[in-house]
């Protein structure tokens, strides 16, 4: 995808939000997160835990817990951060709800909300889903040479908030989006926990450190009920 040669001067640089459940955290998160980052030429990226209910415990561990395996992961990597606020919510919510509330708390810098391809696909099943790039730009990350069949309703949004230049997502605060081709590790925290469960390495899935906390705690050694 051809990205504009012209840069004009930035007002205000934008910053970035990638949520999931990090349950565990690992390097196709992390390698992700890094590589828009500096691609995007973000200000800040925000690692964003996603709230789980209590009686949804895949992981048997609690939000403390996936928080400081985050926290973890990152602490030698000055370009990403964590935003802990759906954690400390009593009950989980919408998307939406989370990117009013920075909104709130960054009224004058563009926020762009990093999704994978299928979350896109999806995205008309979201809460006020027509309302989300009120509130930021949407950044998509891909694998290179990626296709896809959009519905009619993403094939209009997409065709609509489009831009191929990067330059945008910082220009404006909201209402494009722009896809980024990432690396795609075929890492997942599924594969991790299962793994663990039946007494497999997890050497360079992972963290070093997160390896080493998921080992203290004793953690995932319980088959999963969600």
């Amino acid at each position: 995808m051809h990205l504009s040669e012209h840069h004009a001067p930035l007002t205000q640089q934008a910053i970035g939000f990638l949520g999931g459940s990090f349950d565990p955290i690992h390097f196709g998160h992390l390698r992700t997160a890094l590589e828009i980052s500096e691609a995007l030429d973000l200000k800040q990226l925000f690692l964003l835990p996603n709230h789980i209910a209590p009686h949804k415990t895949s992981m048997q561990c609690s939000a403390v817990q996936r928080c400081s395996m985050v926290r973890l992961a990152i602490e030698k990597q000055e370009k990403l951060h964590i935003d802990t606020r759906e954690l400390n919510r009593p009950q989980a919510s919408y998307s939406i709800d989370t990117l009013k509330e920075i909104k709130r708390d960054y009224p004058d810098t563009p926020i762009c909300f990093i999704l994978g391809m299928d979350s896109l696909l999806g995205f008309d099943n979201w809460h006020q889903w027509q309302d989300i790039l009120n509130y930021c730009h949407l950044i998509i990350s891909h694998r290179p040479g990626w296709k896809c069949n959009f519905n009619d309703n993403i094939k209009t949004l997409v065709e609509t908030c489009i831009t191929l230049h990067k330059e945008d997502l910082h220009r404006y605060l909201s209402g494009k989006i722009y896809f980024q081709s990432t690396s795609q590790l075929a890492i997942s925290s599924s594969q991790i926990r299962q793994a663990l469960l039946q007494k497999k390495s997890i050497d360079y899935l992972l963290p070093n450190a997160v390896k080493d906390y998921i080992q203290i705690h004793k953690l995932y050694k319980n088959p999963s009920s969600g």
